[in-house]
């Protein structure tokens, strides 16, 4: 009797244990969270309402949802740009501020040689060979500066003296010979030593450097020759003609 109590009683504590799941026993599909990026259930319209509700519920989330840019496009880049390594060419900002500066006082001193001296004299004995005193203008003072420069009566009617006297100067180098077939550019020297001209000192404002008679080189027929260049003068670092024959003869 005793041995069928306890039989009874290991029953049913063993009825009651739960049963412990195998290590590799997987939960219920329904159990299951949601995987990333799953859609959403469809919403599922209750008795009675209407096609422009479950229209309406389509509007909503597809005005919520943002498509992805394709290719690249519809995103722009907001990051500065590097700056320039050591090697880099300069920008037209840079170019500009490394131009020659301006002097009040016009205190600078042309170079001797320079590439820009050696176009302006080319200019010039272009103008003489071909009889064409327009081309010679790169070597003339402009007119611009030399109104605010000279401190006479009227500079713009003296500058139209000086440039008509230089045309003609031209004209009179070219009929210095009866052809100048053959001629070849050769270079241009700056005659006398250049001095600083004050203010006041030649009817100026504003005081400049000067030299006399520079040689425009050239050679012909295999000969070397030259062309006398009465008076250069200064202005912010560049040469330019004032008078190309002697303007005191006529």
């Amino acid at each position: 009797m005793i041995k069928q109590v306890v039989a009874a009683a290991l029953a049913v504590v063993a009825g009651c244990a739960a049963p412990t799941p195998a290590p590799d026993a997987r939960p219920a599909e329904s159990a299951r969270p949601p995987s990333v990026g799953a859609a959403p259930a469809a919403a599922t319209a209750t008795p009675g309402s209407g096609a422009a509700e479950v229209a309406s519920a389509h509007r909503a989330e597809d005005a919520g949802a943002q498509e992805p840019p394709q290719d690249g496009g519809g995103r722009e880049t907001t990051e500065a740009a590097a700056p320039p390594g050591p090697g880099a060419e300069p920008t037209a900002g840079a170019a500009a501020s490394a131009a020659a500066p301006v002097s009040a006082d016009n205190k600078i001193l042309p170079a001797l040689e320079s590439k820009e001296l050696t176009e302006q004299a080319r200019a010039l004995f272009d103008a003489v060979v071909k009889n064409e005193p327009a081309l010679a203008e790169p070597f003339w003072f402009p007119k611009a500066p030399f109104i605010p420069l000279k401190d006479v009566k009227d500079p713009g009617k003296y500058w139209d003296n000086l440039h008509a006297a230089y045309v003609n100067d031209v004209k009179s180098m070219h009929r210095k010979r009866k052809s100048w077939e053959g001629a070849q550019f050769v270079g241009f020297v700056v005659g006398s030593k250049p001095k600083w001209v004050p203010p006041g000192d030649e009817v100026n404002k504003i005081g400049y450097y000067r030299s006399f008679h520079g040689k425009l080189k050239y050679e012909i027929d295999g000969k070397p020759a030259s062309l006398d260049v009465h008076t250069i003068i200064s202005w912010q670092g560049r040469w330019y003609i004032t008078h190309l024959g002697d303007f005191k003869k006529r």
